[in-house]
């Protein structure tokens, strides 16, 4: 196995364990955390489960010699892992405790190294798996959006309006 392979699983572990490292303090210091009204901390542990089962079978893809295969489930998991800055909806950065801001841009930052190495792997080794490309993300993005949007529709959530420029 070349290096950049051995590179890009090293980047989808160590984003999972930054994730990791989240989405625990998150459910064990949940009531720290600001929150949408729906969501609470058997929610944030069972979100868990999907987000690992990503990560896991990128892996798996890697070793089952696909790598192709792995990126579409790796953009899933960037985009899972993204979905944490959505904490800043319910509270200013400068609100939130430092420790908390630390993981949530630990992870980010993780996802963020992981995606932009991805595409350079797509795009140097495997452009034709940009098709898949577009359509995870298509994908992805919409279901997130409906499923908040009904999640919100049912249980509103109150917004901090620090990020409204326009409020």
């Amino acid at each position: 196995m070349d290096s950049t392979i051995k590179i890009y699983k090293a980047l989808i572990w160590l984003t999972l364990y930054a994730a990791a490292l989240h989405f625990f303090d998150n459910v064990y210091f949940f009531d720290q955390y600001p929150e949408p009204a729906w969501l609470n901390a058997p929610i944030v542990a069972a979100l868990w489960i999907p987000l690992a089962l990503l990560a896991h079978r990128a892996v798996d893809y890697v070793y089952a010699g696909k790598v192709e295969r792995s990126y579409s489930m790796v953009h899933g998991f960037v985009l899972a892992n993204w979905i944490s800055l959505g904490h800043y909806l319910f509270a200013s950065p400068v609100e939130v405790l430092p420790r908390i801001n630390i993981a949530i841009g630990l992870q980010v930052a993780m996802a963020t190294l992981l995606l932009c190495y991805t595409l350079w792997m797509q795009f140097s080794r495997d452009r034709d798996s940009l098709p898949w490309t577009r359509r995870a993300w298509r994908r992805n993005l919409v279901m997130y959006a409906v499923l908040i949007a009904v999640l919100e529709f049912f249980w509103p959530s109150s917004f901090d309006t620090w990020w409204m420029p326009w409020a």
